[in-house]
């Protein structure tokens, strides 16, 4: 509860700021400037990349957006037919889930048949990993029969990283901008426990891990393309 609302009180705030902006600037110094492009880092790989910038006069107010998620499972089955006349399949599965969302400000400078904007800000990050096993039978006939599973997920709460970043605005109104987010990948985690029995499930925290997450470098490059109207 306390994660979603940080995540709405940021996206609050990112569209707070910018209708202020526009209620308080005149129509030829507020400016719209939507991106889209790439984040790379070492532990995600290569993700899409999603922002909005506002401009009033030289100064620039931006969000950004970028995530990642990755899925693994594996199925197998054992029948048993001469005993019980079933089956017994068991999944398994891996998923981790990484997602970071940023607030920076800028100033821009003449320079050439444009403007160099310099930014700095703060990235609010979110990793979790979850794994475990999923039991079902399978009966004579196709029926379904019992079923159970457990699992281990490992959350962390937000984390604040610094980020920097340039852009290039030509007076066409396209513009080029290149953000650099600095992190370690050291992560605390909350750790929990969920199992189920048929219709029986029960959850349960088992600790606070600190730095249980050491070795990922999250560290992120971020390209983006924009248009600013």
């Amino acid at each position: 509860m306390r994660d979603l609302t940080m995540k709405k009180l940021v996206v609050a705030c990112a569209l707070t700021s910018m209708i202020a902006l526009s209620a308080t600037a005149n129509a030829s110094e507020f400016t719209i400037n939507p991106l889209v492009g790439a984040s790379h880092s070492k532990a995600s790989g290569t993700n899409l990349a999603l922002g909005l910038e506002a401009g009033y006069s030289d100064f620039i107010f931006g969000y950004t957006y970028t995530g990642d998620k990755n899925e693994t499972s594996s199925n197998y089955a054992f029948f048993d037919t001469e005993i019980h006349d079933s089956a017994l399949n068991i999944n398994t599965y891996d998923n981790d889930k990484f997602k970071a969302h940023s607030l920076y400000v800028g100033y821009q400078f003449d320079l050439g048949a444009g403007h160099l904007a310099v930014k700095a800000g703060v990235e609010l990050s979110k990793y979790s990993r979850s794994m475990g096993v999923n039991l079902s039978e399978i009966n004579q006939g196709g029926n379904a029969g019992h079923k159970a599973g457990l699992g281990i997920t490992g959350t962390s709460n937000y984390e604040y990283s610094p980020m920097v970043g340039v852009g290039y605005y030509m007076n066409s109104g396209l513009n080029f901008n290149l953000h650099y987010t600095f992190q370690d990948g050291k992560r605390d985690m909350n750790i929990s426990a969920h199992g189920y029995n048929d219709n029986e499930s029960k959850s349960e925290a088992i600790t606070r891990a600190k730095k249980a997450v050491s070795n990922r470098d999250f560290g992120a490059v971020m390209f983006t393309v924009g248009y600013r109207f």
